[in-house]
């Protein structure tokens, strides 16, 4: 009985269980953050790029010596040993003449260890400072697309909360459009008004609620994008729960110091300059040395022959080696090629140092534009609903006609949907400018 009543609790509980695994809340930026931190396809493809160029890093420098351990180990049939030819006087013949004869025997077995370590290798260092660049480049660039992720997460997470508040200044205003509506079919009931003017409240209802309904659908994309950028399942229910703070206050500190896109092409300067010099270096003789250990038999009965009388023979070399490659046309227009491309990086990295630093004034112009617009936005919206309420009044007391007291309704709450965008815009503008001074 025991277990059956456990089984029931465990068979209630798996819903609620699922439902609590398919939920994830939100109610501030920096836990999006955090969260797209720890399973961002964006920030997990960094970590391996980080790991990739410090692999290449490690075969860089283990390139230096290029150890070379080859093993070998060569069964030969000379079914037909080669011809050669022999004063046949050697033999006893007569002077003058050459007699045809064979060397070697049909069965060679052969095993060979000859290791070599390149001692001077000018190409091989260059190539080093390559890596160490690529290394560091790697970082930078990582650190660009993350900026460029918590930019887009940004975007998306102050679109949602102000859509969020958008509907439900909609479905207060929905409320308001019904009021109307009754007003006007109470004053045609009385022979106040015509019938045009009940035709336009509900209008002005059906277009609220089609307002209503198509921003429940933005925010229901806005959530997908979200969802996307931070790799979240499609199943899990999103919920963000932060209100926006309309008591901003300009902060005329707000400057921007990010010189990750100037690092960016610094380091893919000095990458060019690196790659120069590595294929001019890479010209310069290789000083390698050898040793090699060789054990040969050879059997006219068969492979590894185990008579006594047929040993193995050793054979034993240790020398040095200089490689030097002579110049051809594939080299000189690789070296005239890292030449031309270190010129273009350098014309760039003057270009990305004047546009760095423009796009910094740029951020914070941004912001100011968008504080001044946030503050216009409130000034009309507040003497929009002035308006509307006085038209109300004046309705109501036959002074104004319908038609006028629905342009002020629809003109206060437009402006009351740009007055919460032009809040999003600010704190979007804002945390913009956060991003780009923590992320360096």
């Amino acid at each position: 009985m025991k277990r059956i009543i456990q089984h029931i609790i465990i068979l209630i509980c798996l819903p609620l269980m699922a439902a609590a695994q398919k939920e994830l809340k939100f109610n501030n930026l920096d836990s999006v953050f955090s969260f797209a931190d720890k399973n961002s396809s964006v920030i997990k493809t960094n970590e391996q790029q980080t790991v990739l160029a410090k692999y290449e890093k490690i075969a860089a420098e283990a390139n230096v010596v290029n150890f070379r351990d080859p093993v070998s180990f060569a069964l030969t049939n000379n079914t037909q040993l080669p011809v050669n030819f022999i004063p046949a006087e050697l033999l006893g013949g007569p002077k003058g003449t050459f007699k045809q004869i064979t060397f070697g025997q049909q069965y060679v077995s052969n095993f060979s260890i000859t290791p070599q370590i390149d001692i001077i290798n000018p190409g091989a260092w260059a190539q080093i400072r390559t890596a160490n660049i690529n290394v560091d480049l790697t970082a930078v660039h990582n650190l660009i697309n993350k900026t460029s992720l918590y930019e887009s997460i940004a975007a998306c997470y102050y679109n949602i909360t102000s859509m969020q508040e958008q509907i439900i200044i909609t479905q207060k205003n929905t409320a308001a459009a019904d009021t109307l509506l009754l007003i006007v079919n109470n004053k045609l009931a009385q022979g106040l008004v015509r019938q045009q003017d009940v035709n336009d409240a509900s209008i002005n209802k059906l277009t609220l609620q089609d307002k209503l309904n198509q921003l429940k659908i933005s925010l229901e994309q806005q959530y997908n994008s979200l969802k996307i950028l931070c790799d979240i399942t499609p199943g899990t229910d999103l919920i963000i729960e932060d209100a926006l703070n309309y008591n901003q206050q300009f902060s005329s500190d707000m400057t921007v110091n990010s010189q990750l896109q100037f690092k960016s092409s610094a380091l893919q300067a000095e990458s060019a300059k690196a790659d120069l010099r590595a294929n001019r270096l890479s010209n310069l003789p290789v000083l390698s040395l050898i040793y090699s250990n060789s054990y040969y038999q050879n059997s006219n009965d068969k492979f590894l022959d185990n008579n006594p009388n047929n040993k193995w023979l050793n054979s034993v070399y240790v020398g040095a080696k200089i490689t030097f490659m002579l110049p051809d046309v594939n080299r000189l227009l690789n070296s005239r090629n890292s030449k031309i491309n270190y010129h273009i990086s350098m014309i760039s990295l003057e270009h990305n140092k004047i546009q760095n630093d423009i796009a910094n004034s740029q951020l914070q112009l941004d912001y100011e534009k968008a504080f001044s617009q946030f503050l216009t936005s409130k000034q009309v919206f507040l003497l929009k609903e002035e308006n509307y309420k006085m038209a109300f009044n004046q309705y109501n007391q036959a002074i104004l006609p319908f038609d006028k007291l629905l342009t002020a309704f629809n003109d206060m709450l437009l402006n009351r949907y740009n007055y919460s965008s032009a809040l999003a815009n600010v704190l979007y503008t804002k945390s913009k400018i956060d991003i780009n001074n923590k992320i360096k």
